[in-house]
């Protein structure tokens, strides 16, 4: 499953609506005065259908509204952080 998919999965088994995220996220950019955290309902879509990678700042805040560890997100995404030295070696 794609990291989309999984975002999508994640959303609806949660009950939120597009609406939903984009409301929270934006609460997200104001608090941190950073309108990077924000997402808009047609750029969730993208992320959710279209394979786009949502930016660190949209990330976090979907992180932090799906209340899932940051690093699990990036995983969904092929980022691995548990062993990042291995990539020098």
């Amino acid at each position: 499953m794609t990291g989309g998919n999984n975002l999508r999965v994640l959303r609806e088994k949660l009950g939120l609506t597009m609406r939903d995220i984009e409301t929270a996220s934006e609460q997200i950019a104001r608090r941190r005065n950073n309108e990077e955290y924000s997402i808009p309902i047609s750029r969730l879509s993208d992320f959710e259908t279209k394979g786009v990678i949502p930016s660190i700042y949209r990330l976090y805040s979907l992180s932090a509204i799906y209340r899932k560890d940051f690093r699990e997100l990036l995983s969904w995404y092929g980022v691995d952080l548990s062993q990042p030295l291995t990539d020098l070696e």
